[in-house]
């Protein structure tokens, strides 16, 4: 890459951009790292050179021969100094980095020419970097590499790097614009944000001040602006993303369309293009290092407006606790919308109940929708009473009118464009009625736009697909919306119905066990708090351990008898987990299954079968064993695999319980096989522990010694208690007595017993001397 090509590299960026980390990185991949010598410091009066691949810094203090700003090297003494005492012995096809150039004045561009020419004799080639390339000031055999801002992935690498934190995607998206996509500032801008605002728990818009970075990477383009320039820049600060502020947004043109005038535009696209620059002009021009926070934030649109941004950005640690009741109708929405979401329970123990006294049309309708507007009135009406439901539900786990409450859930589609907080609540009202088809047609409906949705919308979509994919038994959905929501807001991986289906989908598709499953103290509600339990009964059941799973199932269900799953998956699995346990239904059991799921609720093929299975446990646990038939009827169609996998594991452990290890084994491989199509391979390791169990007693083998194994191959070949004994110089009696004590350690009675266990599970070693 140097002995044949005569140009020079010029790197050209302002400072933070990773000019430097660039070209190191560079080199590194070229794989020249042991023929690089940089230059540090080449314009100050101190410069030193160092090999990249290490040694001592080279003072180069006496080159130096202009005593002017430009600090100026006596070219040729450096290349001498360079090759002769710096680079590997007999170097050539060297690189020499001059690193930070600063600006690169016409006379620096001319020693840098200079340099180019004499190294290129020498078979070196010259990389510099600098900050600012004047137009017209480089020769046409000088190559130009500009440095462009940092896209967003790769900023957000570059802080969970340095922060060692997740950072919120429209807090990332913030930092590049802030910092105009220099690695160094958006950096510097990080650092100051407290962990909170990073994780987007925190309101955070703009910078309140410009730190010592930024005034380091714009002071080149300070110098530039005169005084006018300086003060029409000051005036451009805003915060674009305040809806309250006509900003500057970003655009594709770097412009506005709206400013007729040449100078002002000038302005605005460089205030489009480095954001920091109008508050370093206002600090510059004030003389202060802290400017006033700019006017015209959320604050102004009074306490109501607040309200709602905090909810919609979900920056819920702005907020003292969830307060009773916003100033307006939509506040009052979001507050109730957000509980609903996370599962936090009202801050005061009567809020629900004043809640429920103050149920009207007036907010709930913006709950459901986005605009209320010329809304049918059935569809108003039904919203408020979902909503009564729903805070009941949320506050006891009850739901005393489910047939009202489903048909309230129909009314509510006759609404245009729904709220996605709303939506989510509405896809697991649905579920919990057994009915995961109307959830994904709600999810699926291509009328929802999708734009000019706030954080909390997108968040609660992600929820609602999560939870249908849980009950539909795809645990590679639940983690694939998941991880899409917590990047978004990762403070949301707290929420416990988050990690209540993180434990679940991990179980499923990775066999982990719970970590924990101890119920968290907090502000959760009962509902909350009841989901939590079933999705980590789930997860032990899973993985197979059945006491803690009907524990953790019979609290869940005790708490919200109507969880996100339905009834019929959820009392399926707690009687499952029961009955494996205690070999028979407890009267605890049977009181939490009363009163029955009706046909409407297991509509669903997934609902049905989990039923039937419950069905078939109950009558499994008091007589004979049941046939296969009311394990897995023909007559349900649209099961799932994974549901017909859970009905095989629960037949297999049914079977099993009986001593019919042949039938149990058939079910349990199936189950398996079955396990690993559905995309829930997690399954496998409780099904695996079932099938262990199932196998009988295998012979030990491998306890036997090299002298007793001579002792069983000679028994097994037929040999005769004397026989064996001339054969290995020992007497009859000794013969008999060393089988003897064989037999006790293989567990078996004679020889008889010996052949038998040798002919159905032989031995390898045995085998390998056949």
């Amino acid at each position: 890459m140097t002995g044949l090509d005569p140009t020079t590299l010029v790197v050209t960026g302002l400072s933070g951009t990773g000019k430097t980390v660039t070209v190191l990185a560079a080199l590194d991949r070229a794989g020249v790292r042991d023929s690089v010598v940089r230059i540090v410091r080449a314009c100050s009066p101190k410069p030193y050179a160092q090999r990249l691949a290490g040694g001592p810094r080279v003072d180069l203090s006496d080159l130096v021969i202009s005593a002017g700003p430009d600090h100026e090297l006596d070219a040729a003494r450096l290349l001498d100094v360079v090759t002769a005492g710096i680079a590997a012995s007999g170097a050539a096809d060297g690189v020499l980095f001059i690193d930070d150039l600063e600006d690169l004045s016409p006379r620096r561009s001319s020693w840098l020419q200079q340099l180019g020419d004499l190294a290129y004799e020498r078979g070196w080639r010259v990389i510099a970097a600098a900050r600012c390339v004047p137009e017209g000031v480089l020769p046409d055999d000088v190559e130009v590499l500009a440095l462009g801002p940092l896209d967003e992935p790769a900023l957000c690498q570059v802080l969970d790097t340095t922060l060692e934190l997740p950072v919120a995607v429209d807090v990332a998206s913030r930092l590049r614009w802030w910092s105009a996509g220099n690695p160094r500032l958006a950096t510097e801008l990080a650092e100051g944000l407290t962990a909170a605002q990073l994780r987007g728990d925190r309101e955070w818009t703009a910078p309140e001040q410009v730190g010592p970075a930024g005034r380091r990477a714009y002071q080149v383009l300070l110098d530039g602006l005169d005084a006018t320039e300086m003060s029409a820049l000051a005036e451009l600060w805003v915060d674009p993303w305040d809806p309250a502020v006509p900003g500057v947004m970003p655009h594709a043109d770097g412009g506005s369309s709206s400013v007729a005038d040449l100078a002002a535009v000038r302005m605005q696209q460089l205030a489009t293009a480095h954001p920091l620059l109008p508050r370093l002009c206002r600090e510059q021009l004030r003389g202060s290092s802290r400017a006033e926070v700019p006017a015209g934030s959320h604050e102004a649109a009074g306490p109501a407006g607040m309200v709602e941004a905090i909810l919609d950005g979900l920056h819920l640690e702005d907020l003292a606790g969830l307060p009773p009741a916003g100033v307006t109708p939509r506040a009052t929405a979001g507050v109730v919308g957000v509980a609903l979401l996370t599962g936090t329970s009202w801050v005061h123990a009567d809020t629900g109940a004043r809640f429920l006294n103050m149920i009207d049309p007036a907010w709930t309708d913006h709950l459901w929708w986005r605009d209320p507007t010329d809304l049918p009135e059935a569809a108003r009406t039904a919203g408020a009473r979902v909503a009564a439901a729903l805070i009941y539900l949320e506050t006891t786990g009850r739901l005393d009118d489910p047939a009202r409450f489903r048909a309230d859930l129909e009314a509510l589609a006759l609404g245009p464009d729904p709220h996605w907080v709303g939506l989510c609540i509405r896809v697991r009202g649905h579920l919990l009625l057994g009915d995961a088809v109307a959830g994904r047609k709600l999810l699926e409906d291509p009328s929802a736009k999708s734009s000019g949705r706030t954080i909390a919308e997108v968040v609660a979509r992600d929820l609602a697909a999560a939870m249908l994919a849980m009950t539909e038994g795809r645990p590679a959905g639940v983690r694939a919306h998941l991880m899409h929501a917590t990047e978004l807001r990762p403070g949301i991986e707290h929420w416990l119905p988050v990690r209540g289906m993180h434990a679940a989908a991990s179980a499923m598709l990775d066999g982990q066990v719970p970590t924990s499953d101890l119920i968290p103290t907090g502000a959760w509600s009962t509902r909350a708090l009841g989901e939590f339990a079933l999705d980590l009964g789930a997860a032990r059941l899973a993985v197979g351990h059945i006491m803690t799973a009907a524990e953790l199932l019979t609290i869940g269900v005790e708490r919200c008898a109507w969880p996100y799953r339905g009834r019929a998956q959820a009392r399926a699995d707690m009687i499952e987990a029961a009955v494996a346990a205690e070999g028979a239904t407890g009267a605890r059991a049977l009181r939490l299954i009363d009163p029955p799921v009706t046909p409407d609720e297991r509509v669903d093929g997934n609902a049905a079968a989990a039923h039937l299975r419950m069905q078939a446990i109950l009558r499994g646990s008091d007589r004979d064993p049941v046939s296969a038939d009311d394990w897995l009827p023909t007559s349900v169609l649209s099961v799932s695999p994974w549901q017909r996998m859970r009905s095989l594991v629960a037949y297999g452990r049914h079977c099993l319980a009986r001593n019919d290890r042949r039938t149990s084994a058939r079910a349990l491989r199936e189950a398996r096989s079955l396990a690993s199509l559905a995309g829930a391979p997690g399954w496998c390791v409780g099904i695996d522990a079932l099938l262990v169990a199932d196998a009988p007693a295998r012979v030990g083998w491998n306890r036997l010694n090299d002298e007793e194994r001579v002792f069983v191959r000679l028994a097994l070949q037929g040999w005769t208690n004397a026989q064996i004994a001339a054969a290995v110089y020992v007497s009859v009696r000794t013969v008999a007595n060393r089988l003897r004590q064989i037999y006790a350690l293989l567990g078996v009675r004679d020889r008889r017993d010996l052949v038998v266990h040798a002919e159905t599970d032989p031995p390898g070693w045995l085998k390998d001397h056949a």
